[in-house]
């Protein structure tokens, strides 16, 4: 092995953890993606403080530690690959103080909504959930839509072999060699900006934004199908069908959207021989091979890689699409744990697809494919990722073993009678 990088660190820990942080990625999104969507319902569960008090009740119990699962997912990211973290969160630190406000805000009115009788000010928090939990879905889809068309990161080796900087986000003057560092304002407006890098890929990444949003929604409903009773229900079932056409069509469009390349198909034109030979002198991080690796296999989704990875992706999408009519069909009969689950194996099928597509890419750059990140140019040490994969095997079962048990603990129906008797009996929190 070139570089003194080990079998098992280049072919079997990098990749592995590939598919952890992916996995821990989409369970944030399973747990936290309902909630979000319950609590962008809440304002229009009905016009009554028990109708909204009900959908508030829902995920009560368990939202608080459903969030937990963002912080493990980026503790995770940080911990596997830590140019990655560095690069975003250092470039788009903007983004994520956004979505932490938001998270912030959304998590006092859960607190505050309730403390008072007052009409005005239980509407106020009602709102302030409603729109602070649309914000982080539409924020991380939206950045989501980013990643696929590529970002602007630039890897300093390449023009300057003694830089310690690693990826720099910014504007990139191949002539000159010149990097001009975003702003934050900037480097946040440009994930929201339409004609950037170009008007096929900046309208893609909003649409991307939009069906997560609209993903999110429809699971929150789902949820709420679960938990109510009569009208509740009804109303409940509305929204899923409501909103399951244009959420399957967004998805239809994005998808085929993506695989044609039509929206980001600059991303990875490298022109530039010299550039390559560069590449493969400077980087210690075995470039050779990943070239090797990349463009020796059949068609990906969306790039190229292993013939396996592409294969389990189309398998991936399959179940996506079986989840998305499971939806629907669902709905119509009324079946509330099966609408849930079919949103469930919807989301689960569409992220692994995601990720299957992107890999080896972590996050690819509009600059090129010499300055993208791969899973082996931004992976932690052997030695680190043993570590973790010791600790992931012990702590992982128990995570789920507990989140289990209390999903279990919580998983009732509501009823206006018990959120009524609750009130009188002042054994209520939300």
């Amino acid at each position: 092995m070139e570089m003194g990088f080990s079998p098992l660190w280049w072919d079997v820990l990098v990749p592995l953890w590939f598919v952890i942080v992916a996995l821990v990625w989409v369970m944030y999104v399973l747990t936290d993606g309902f909630d979000l969507g319950v609590g962008i319902l809440i304002p229009f569960m009905g016009e009554d403080d028990v109708s909204r008090r009900i959908a508030l009740n829902a995920v009560g119990p368990i939202w608080d530690g459903n969030e937990v699962w963002f912080i493990t997912a980026g503790g995770a990211a940080y911990a596997a690959f830590p140019e990655i973290y560095a690069a975003i969160f250092g470039g788009l630190y903007l983004a994520l103080m956004v979505v932490l406000f938001a998270l912030i805000f959304r998590a006092v009115g859960f607190e505050f909504r309730s403390k008072r009788p007052s009409r005005a000010w239980r509407s106020f928090w009602d709102w302030a959930i409603s729109i602070s939990s649309a914000v982080v879905a539409l924020v991380l889809g939206v950045a989501l839509g980013n990643i696929l068309v590529g970002l602007p990161f630039v890897k300093t080796a390449l023009f300057d072999p003694t830089s310690l900087k690693g990826f720099i986000y910014g504007i990139y003057d191949p002539e000159t060699g010149e990097v001009t560092t975003f702003p934050a304002i900037i480097g946040f407006l440009q994930l929201l900006n339409p004609f950037f890098p170009n008007l096929a890929a900046g309208i893609f990444k909003l649409l991307v934004g939009v069906t997560a949003l609209l993903f999110v929604i429809v699971h929150g409903a789902a949820w709420l199908m679960v938990k109510t009773l009569g009208e509740h229900f009804e109303r409940s079932r509305g929204f899923v069908l409501k909103l399951w056409l244009p959420m399957a069509v967004l998805w239809v469009i994005t998808t085929l959207w993506a695989i044609a390349s039509i929206g980001f198909k600059h991303t990875f034109q490298t022109n530039d021989p010299e550039i390559i030979q560069r590449t493969i002198q400077v980087d210690f991080y075995n470039w050779p091979a990943v070239m090797d690796k990349v463009f020796t296999y059949a068609d990906n989704l969306f790039f190229q890689a292993p013939a396996i990875v592409s294969i389990l992706g189309w398998v991936l999408v399959g179940l996506g699409v079986i989840g998305l009519l499971g939806i629907y069909f669902f709905a119509k009969k009324g079946s509330a744990w099966g609408t849930f689950l079919s949103s469930s194996l919807a989301i689960i099928g569409i992220l692994f697809a995601v990720a299957a597509a992107l890999f080896p890419f972590t996050v690819p750059s509009i600059y090129g494919l010499e300055h993208s990140m791969t899973v082996w140019n931004t992976a932690a040490s052997e030695n680190t990722l043993k570590v973790m994969t010791l600790a992931a095997v012990i702590a992982v079962p128990i995570v789920l073993a507990y989140t289990a048990y209390i999903y279990k603990v919580f998983l009732f129906k509501l009823s206006p009678e018990q959120i009524e008797e609750a009130a009188r009996k002042g054994q209520f929190n939300y």
